[in-house]
Formats: structure tokens, sequence, C-alpha cells
């Protein structure tokens, strides 16, 4: 029986499983067009507080009619929109809810002749990584300059628009296409012209705990929160701790004289530290405040007065 002409070993291994753990940042990209689906790959660049940017190929995307469908290895998938694509280097940026997976972080260098590179991609079924060293820098057409990176690797139908890696886990370039066992696709230096178009630098984790010798605030780590509290010359405002905000429900900055903050005073300081006028010197013992001394033995008088005034009218007691 002749073999189908479209038949080859190499499209029955696109859909043979691999064995390898999947890159929890590289995604499926599913993108429906007039009469069929495109695939592709894709890869976690950048996120904020609730979205997430990806980066594939524009060739992937632009005959979609809908919005297209990116899945992840971990079960999470999500509608992408394309913001922004450049058709000379075949990229496109889709904006996504965010997933749970880190971005990769871009490559500060591109990679140079003779470094191992490794491309990834779900091609037309399981995921796939192929190791390769760098071979020469491309071009996509006169007068464009060579940032388009070829290695030595074969990618499959399917894995076009995902990751180039390096060495470090860091992303080298976007691939592009494959030729007689060579994989194209933008170097780094061009993912990262084409980010600024985004809107984005990239993908950088913030520092939440790190050991140095040296104080975090004197190395610019983090930002102190700005207060503009407008003081009151002749109302001392009333110190306010952050419980009493959240109990009653009023904001921790308030205008003057209605119990805000005090104009040069810290907020790491405890709550009794400082306080209205009339608390200055108390140690929380009563019988140290002569003011309520006095006070109580005035109330005191008034009592015994009365007592003098009225005490012979006394009510007689019934048998």
């Amino acid at each position: 029986m002749p073999r189908a002409p479209w038949w080859t070993p190499q499209n029955l291994a696109d859909y043979l499983l691999t064995g390898q753990t999947p890159h929890p940042a590289v995604a499926r990209i599913v993108a429906p067009e007039q009469s069929s689906t495109s695939l592709g790959s894709g890869v976690l660049v950048d996120v904020n507080r609730n979205q997430g940017l990806v980066l594939t190929n524009w060739h992937v995307v632009r005959e979609s009619k809908s919005a297209v469908l990116v899945q992840f290895a971990d079960g999470f998938q999500s509608a992408g929109t394309v913001v922004r694509w450049d058709e000379a280097w075949d990229l496109a940026a889709l904006v996504i809810w965010k997933p749970k997976a880190t971005p990769v972080r871009l490559a500060h260098a591109p990679p140079t002749v003779g470094d191992m590179l490794t491309i990834a991609g779900f091609g037309r079924g399981p995921y796939r990584e192929e190791t390769g060293p760098c071979t020469e820098y491309l071009s996509p057409g006169s007068g464009y300059p060579n940032e388009f990176v070829e290695m030595r690797a074969r990618a499959r139908q399917g894995d076009s628009g995902g990751p180039i890696f390096n060495d470090r886990g860091e992303l080298a370039g976007v691939l592009f296409g494959e030729s007689d066992g060579h994989t194209i696709g933008s170097c780094s230096t061009r993912v990262k012209t084409f980010l600024e178009a985004v809107g984005s630098h990239g993908f950088v984790p913030t520092p939440i705990a790190e050991f140095s010798e040296v104080p975090a605030i004197a190395r610019g780590i983090g930002h102190a929160v700005r207060h503009d509290v407008i003081a009151d010359a002749g109302d001392m405002p009333v110190r306010r701790s952050a419980q009493d905000d959240f109990v009653s429900g009023m904001p921790a900055s308030l205008g003057p004289g209605q119990g805000g903050p005090a104009e040069g005073v810290s907020a790491s300081k405890p709550a009794e530290a400082t306080g209205p006028r009339w608390l200055e010197g108390w140690t929380g013992d009563p019988s140290s405040r002569p003011d309520l001394l006095a006070a109580a033995g005035g109330v005191a008088l008034v009592i015994m007065g009365f007592r003098v005034l009225f005490g012979g009218r006394r009510p007689v007691p019934q048998d």
C-alpha cells in the first residue's frame, strides 16, 4: 500500500509523548480561524496585579476571528486579546488573566555563537524541549538588523511562538520557524524592543526577603508611604492607633482638629508614647495625676456640703 504523501516519521513524532515536564511559563495557543484552528506556543513574560502578558508569533494569531485561547500545563486557561504585533519580526503580545506561573525573565544580553540554547513548545500534542548550539544571526529582510538568532535544533509545527531559553533559563528569543534542522527566532534584544512598545520592560521579581548586612532601606528596597497632613497649631491632634481606625472605620489621616496623627510623629512609635495634651506625664497610675486627685476632692466636698444641709431631715421609719 503506498504511503500517504504527507506522512513522515517527524509528523508522527509530533503526537508522541516525550516524558518531559512542561515549563510552567510556556503555554499552548489555540487560535480559531475561518475554517480551521491554528495551534502555536507562547511564553509568559510579565504580569501585573490581575493580568499576564504572553508572547507568541504573529502568524499564529493573525487569522483568528475571535479571542484566542491560552492554556498552561497546570490547567489554567484564559482568553487572550492581541494588543500589539510586529509583522516583520513575527511577534505578537497577548493580554490574559493572571496565571499562577512565574514569568520568564528576559536575558540581559543576546546569545553568542556557540552558546547552548533550548527551544520549547507544545507542537500539535505533547510538550517538548530540544537543545542545540547558536550558529549565526540573520535578518528578516533588507534594511533590518541581524536580530534573528539561529540555532541547531528541530522545531515542530505548533512550536511557533515558543521560547528560546539560554543556559540560565532566561528568554533569549522567541522562535519563528525551522528549516533543515535549524530553528530561527527573534533574539532577546528585538524582544526587548517589542516589549517596550507594549509598555513592558519584562518581569522583574520583587525581593521579598534576602540576607544582607546592609539594611534594606539603605539599599533602596521599597518605598515609604507619604502622608500629607496639615497640623492645626491651635489644637494638637489626638493620636489614634491603627486598631482604632479599623474598628471605627475612620481613615488614618484626618483633617486638622479631627483626631489625625500629629505632624512629625513617627508611625512606628506605640500609641501610648504620644497623645493628647491632657495625658502628658501620666504613667497609668491614677494616684500620680494631681489634677485627677484635685477633681475627686472637689466632688467629695460638694457631697459633704449636701449632707450637712439636709442631714437633719431624715425619713421616719415605718413600723
